[in-house]
């Protein structure tokens, strides 16, 4: 008898565990479409078996493993960091592309070529009212042209600073997230598979937004690092950073627009270590390419550059020449002298300058300063180009850097959204819940339940049998 009730303990221990496998395949049915869900994979442990000992063998729950991997994890995170960056470099650098067209039909450039496509017909007619009119007509269009590149850097930026402390918010609750779900790992979470799905959701998202690096404690409590530096999580502890537009600038030069900073929990400013990820992207935009043109407290800025040399040169070589009545000329432009990066959101038409006014003629002809003036762009004279280039090969170089990084952008972000596609699906195939082979598992494990079942009434009908044998007392 005693064999006989070890064999009922057996059964209904394989009954316990075929029950907790089903309910390992319902979870993983359950959270098939659950983002960081790995599949769970029920496992049993085999007991000993010696009947001269009273060892009837059987099986056991053993633990529940995961399948996540951490290397698939891994591959995923870095690939969507770095589509983040190129996304977000995309994003920004398209209005900005379109400030400089390169084919030199509108914008800037387009405005430029039509100013000196006027100075060349007034050459041809010097005294011609229409011609000395229309010089001023695009010169005020090319000013417009100027004040409206510098009103739109200016918004960029500002879009971008608001971008950057949506980003940072968004990096901030997803670390308290982690914080959060790291104290339920430590309490010893009954729901554990769903607790690291969360995990791996909130880093999978993290990711997307910044380059970090993650390890996992025994119990799977994840220490994040930005950029491999900078704690955001250790344990249950978050620690949060803040975007920074408020820095003064480093040079006497008050009306610069200050950097982007991404301040840490110690107030320190960690942006150079933030490569990747969207606001990786929004940093090297906002940092780097707006005050290559528009300026900054190191730099005056491509587009006040160009507005300043084409102004400049343009006044010197109409005050240097006569009105056909043989009057001095005038200055055709004006501009904020006080700030270097404030010249093409300030350039204007001399409000004092009428049509007459125009000074075509110098000492050589009677149209010497007009065809000067038409020749300006391609003149390799010391005095006419910006930085050993002409003014025409400067303002191309400006669209061809702004279109190439956007470009490059672009192409990144294509490219990138099929590497993350094919990481997720590496993931997908190594630890993503297969319902097919779930389903199989079904039947598998609802063989081995009916079997012990039927096993235990076996057992039961036999020892009703043997204990109706025993004779009872009279």
């Amino acid at each position: 008898m005693g064999t006989l009730f070890g064999a009922l303990d057996s059964s209904v221990s394989a009954l316990d565990s075929y029950q907790n496998a089903l309910n390992v395949v319902q979870e993983n049915v359950s959270n098939a479409s659950t983002p960081g869900y790995a599949s769970q994979t029920a496992t049993f442990i085999a007991q000993p078996f010696n009947l001269s000992q009273g060892l009837v063998g059987g099986v056991v729950s053993g633990p529940t493993q995961s399948t996540n991997s951490q290397y698939a994890d891994q591959a995923v995170q870095n690939q969507m960091s770095l589509l983040g960056n190129a996304t977000a470099q995309s994003t920004a650098l398209s209005p900005i592309q379109a400030l400089f067209d390169v084919t030199g039909q509108t914008g800037v450039i387009g405005a430029l070529n039509n100013l000196f496509q006027s100075f060349s017909e007034w050459a041809a007619t010097p005294e011609s009212s229409s011609d000395q009119q229309n010089v001023l007509s695009q010169a005020s269009a090319l000013a417009e042209q100027f004040n409206s590149a510098a009103s739109s850097l200016s918004q960029t930026t500002t879009q971008l600073d608001q971008q950057i402390n949506s980003t940072v918010e968004q990096i901030n609750t997803l670390a308290g997230q982690i914080a959060t779900d790291n104290a339920s790992l430590a309490q010893g979470s009954q729901n554990n598979a769903g607790v690291q799905a969360n995990i791996e959701a909130s880093l999978e998202s993290l990711s997307n937004l910044a380059n970090i690096s993650v390890t996992f404690a025994p119990d799977g409590e994840a220490t994040v690092l930005l950029a491999g530096q900078t704690a955001l999580v250790t344990g249950t502890q978050q620690y949060s950073i803040q975007a920074s537009f408020n820095n003064a600038p480093t040079s006497g030069n008050t009306d610069a627009v200050p950097d982007a900073q991404i301040l840490d929990s110690a107030g320190d400013n960690i942006a150079g270590q933030i490569t990747q990820g969207t606001l990786g992207g929004q940093l090297n935009v906002r940092n780097t390419v707006l005050p290559s043109l528009q300026g900054d407290s190191q730099q005056q800025g491509a587009l006040n550059i160009l507005a300043q040399q084409v102004a400049d040169r343009v006044n010197q070589i109409l005050t240097s020449g006569t009105t056909p009545d043989g009057a001095a000329g005038t200055e055709l432009f004006s501009y904020n002298n006080a700030s270097p990066v404030d010249v093409a959101a300030t350039l204007a038409v001399n409000p004092a300058i009428t049509a007459s006014d125009l000074a075509p003629a110098n000492a050589s002809s009677g149209n010497g300063t007009a065809l000067q003036l038409a020749d300006l762009g391609d003149s390799t004279a010391a005095t006419d180009t910006i930085s050993g280039q002409t003014i025409n090969q400067y303002t191309a170089a400006i669209a061809t850097q702004v279109g190439q990084q956007a470009s490059n952008a672009q192409s990144e972000q294509t490219v990138q959204t099929q590497l993350v596609s094919q990481a997720q699906a590496v993931q997908t195939q190594i630890s993503g819940v297969n319902l097919d082979a779930e389903a199989a598992l079904v039947i598998q494990y609802q063989q081995g339940y009916d079997a012990a079942s039927k096993m235990v009434s076996v057992i039961d009908s036999l020892a009703s049998t043997l204990i109706n044998m025993i004779p009872t007392a009279s």
